[in-house]
């Protein structure tokens, strides 16, 4: 397979098919054949066309060069069933796809106080009709848990091109066969804790806790924090016996520290002066207004779900930082929590705000299984988790390739232009993705040899 260097004049299409035919690879021959089919048709707008169903969107694609009918139909099955029944891993794509794009050189991973940035999310792709399917996610949209497939993800933050890209580095499935969504997300902080170097930092947003982060050895992370937040000024300790009768005191207690003020009913909560106050200046120019509050500690209301006593002891003791950043383009202040207590207020600013790629990892993978929702048509459980996690996958690849690629005009209107996804799908759309001639060509000549009931003659001897 020739791999094309970044300065030779490259066609689009046949750039994308270079990266796809790189990517299969790990693949055995005729599966890798059928994610190629598989993959070029989802980057050619087939499957948008079709809404998430595998057949037509492949078809359609293959229709573009292959007039024969029944070849057709042999290739489109190939690629329903590389995706099903395929002898592949999944993992084995990821590590394919870090190899790749750090290979080529020009992702560079992003660093903040000499840290590399590891955001972590969820997303789910929803699905309906499936009697098997037990998990559910919640979905904004219906503002309640849905049945969905459910996907963990942890990525590495890279600049391309001054273009910030999210490089999908693992992902956590769950079992679709069970609605448990605290051992997925559970499952997906011991993932973070196992592969998180010391020198990264995990980004977290909302709905994660910093308990669990910390229960699960993840020492280095920033994770927003709910507005009500509480935190102990001292480690919790048990009071003396101050009267000879009533019960001994047993519960750990500490003065409180409540970095924003609410209201409770009636009442308005004051909050807690913070120990420094910093203003920072952000990219743009404009003035940030920092809040830290320094060596806090988990209250023990924090800690009831803990079963280990000694860990339970470990984590109240534990020190953290807490920091509140006024930004004058938000009402509300946007609280994050850390073990680090080294970090400093500007760049827990910058690191929160790289975060945010890492939503561009299922906004693009959802967008080219389905035109955006994620909707997929398979029934099989192994295909309801491979179809949507090979979308991230690829979707992944795609805006790193629409990043290092010029920019296509989608139309006179189009006056600023932009290296984004969308306007490299419409161009490959227009042009289309020609089908792979490097995958597993024969190099060796066969047509000297016997055929049909000559060659089973000559086999039996």
């Amino acid at each position: 397979m020739t791999n094309n260097h970044l300065k030779t004049s490259t066609p689009a299409n046949y750039r994308i098919l270079n990266l796809i035919e790189q990517m299969v690879t790990v693949a055995p021959k005729g599966t890798a054949l059928g994610l190629c089919d598989l993959i070029s048709a989802m980057f050619s707008g087939y499957f948008i066309e079709s809404r998430g169903a595998v057949m037509p969107a492949v078809e359609a694609y293959l229709r573009q060069e292959i007039k024969d009918e029944k070849e057709r139909e042999a290739r489109s099955r190939r690629a329903a069933k590389a995706l099903t029944y395929g002898n592949y891993n999944l993992k084995e794509l990821l590590d394919r796809l870090s190899e790749i794009i750090e290979g080529e050189g020009q992702w560079q991973p992003q660093r903040v106080q000499g840290y590399r940035l590891v955001p972590v999310d969820f997303t789910a792709y929803r699905r309906s009709h499936v009697e098997k399917l037990k998990a559910k996610a919640y979905v904004a949209d219906t503002n309640r848990a849905v049945p969905a497939v459910p996907i963990g993800l942890v990525a590495s933050v890279g600049m391309v091109n001054g273009q910030r890209v999210a490089l999908l580095k693992h992902a956590v499935l769950t079992n679709l066969l069970t609605d448990d969504s605290t051992a997925h997300k559970k499952q997906l902080y011991q993932q973070v804790g196992a592969v998180l170097a010391e020198d990264e930092m995990a980004v977290l947003d909302a709905g994660f806790s910093l308990v669990e982060a910390a229960q699960s050895g993840i020492g280095h992370c920033v994770i927003r924090l709910a507005k009500n937040s509480t935190f102990g000024k001292t480690a919790g300790q048990i009071p003396e016996r101050t009267a000879a009768k009533g019960p001994t005191p047993t519960q750990y207690r500490a003065e409180i520290v409540r970095p924003l003020s609410r209201q409770h009913g009636d009442r308005t909560l004051s909050a807690t002066p913070a120990d420094e106050v910093h203003t920072i200046l952000d990219k743009a120019g404009r003035e940030v207004t920092v809040h830290v509050w320094q060596e806090v500690y988990f209250l023990e209301r924090h800690l009831q779900a803990v079963t280990d006593n000694r860990q339970k002891d470990k984590l109240r003791k534990m020190p953290l930082k807490v920091i509140a950043i006024e930004d004058p383009d938000y009402e509300d202040p946007l609280l994050v929590g850390t073990p680090v207590l080294s970090l400093e207020p500007q760049a827990a600013h910058e690191i929160y705000l790289n975060r945010w790629p890492i939503e561009g990892v299922p906004q693009t993978g959802k967008y080219i299984l389905s035109g955006g929702g994620g909707s997929h048509f398979v029934h099989h459980l192994t295909a309801m988790q491979r179809l949507p996690l090979l979308s991230l996958i690829f979707g992944s690849l795609l805006k790193y390739a629409a990043a290092t690629m010029p920019p296509f005009r989608t139309g006179f209107w189009d006056r600023l232009l932009k290296p984004t996804y969308g306007r490299l799908l419409r161009h490959l759309k227009k042009v289309g993705i020609p089908l792979s001639k490097q995958l597993f060509k024969k190099e060796s000549v066969t047509t000297h040899l016997p055929l049909g009931y000559d060659a089973i003659r000559l086999a039996r001897g």
